[in-house]
């Protein structure tokens, strides 16, 4: 499912197969990085990890693998683009993974401190949640990858809905919480929930990360990292530095 067949003239290899088998671009890795560690890890985790009430016991879980993923994307951010093209890949896939830990994590904590649920057939069927979303999306983008026509007419409409929905929720999400949420009886239930099927994003990009690492390692033949123009080079060099590629 990951090798290419050598069978398939390179003509015939689809776009969105190439796409999986290139290298991030400099804009993606600042943007994934502002959005998934900065913003969707740092603010959206750590804020409700340390409110009321403090749980230390969470906030250990939670602070050491952010805290790790933050200082290794800012090593990222101040490293040469060039030179970390193989090293973001593993970078986003471990992204993905701790973000998607930091949310499971926050809609435990306010399960069971703030809306002060008893039972463990939560957590286990939070457990299960992410379990269930990680095989889901695991097959599908084996056999989408797979696919050399996947192209033509393939459509996941529940991705599809899961995409419209985060279109809407930044600029509907504070609306939704002071309008319907806030204040019901059923408050914290809801924002617990809301906290776990904020999870499933990271989940899908994590999914698609490794899977493209190891489509890489089965094709790379196909794989080609980016080099740096003509200026960037003449521009290190007058810096006395040398960009290095890998």
């Amino acid at each position: 499912m990951l090798k290419i067949d050598e069978s398939i003239r390179r003509k015939y290899i689809p776009e969105h197969v190439w796409t999986q088998l290139a290298p991030f671009d400099r804009d993606e890795v600042r943007t994934l990085t502002i959005f998934l560690v900065f913003f969707l890890t740092d603010i959206l985790c750590i804020i409700p990890i340390i409110a009321d009430p403090f749980v230390k016991g969470y906030f250990i879980a939670v602070i050491i693998p952010v805290a790790f993923i933050n200082l290794w994307a800012l090593i990222i951010l101040a490293r040469n683009y060039y030179s970390t093209q193989m090293e973001v890949l593993y970078f986003f896939a471990a992204v993905g993974i701790v973000c998607a830990y930091s949310m499971l994590m926050t809609a435990l904590k306010i399960a069971y401190f703030n809306a002060k649920v008893t039972s463990s057939a939560f957590a286990i069927a939070s457990i299960l949640f992410v379990i269930g979303w990680v095989i889901y999306f695991g097959q599908y983008i084996f056999r989408k990858y797979a696919d050399m026509k996947w192209k033509h007419g393939k459509k996941n409409y529940l991705l599809d809905f899961l995409g419209l929905i985060l279109a809407f929720l930044p600029s509907n999400g504070y609306n939704l919480y002071h309008f319907y949420i806030k204040g019901h009886p059923f408050e914290f239930h809801l924002t617990s929930m809301i906290f776990l099927a904020m999870a499933i994003l990271p989940i899908y990009l994590s999914v698609l990360y490794f899977h493209k690492i190891l489509f890489i390692h089965a094709n790379r033949n196909h794989f080609r990292l980016q080099q740096p123009s003509r200026k960037e080079i003449k521009q290190a060099e007058a810096k006395g530095k040398k960009i290095i590629v890998q």
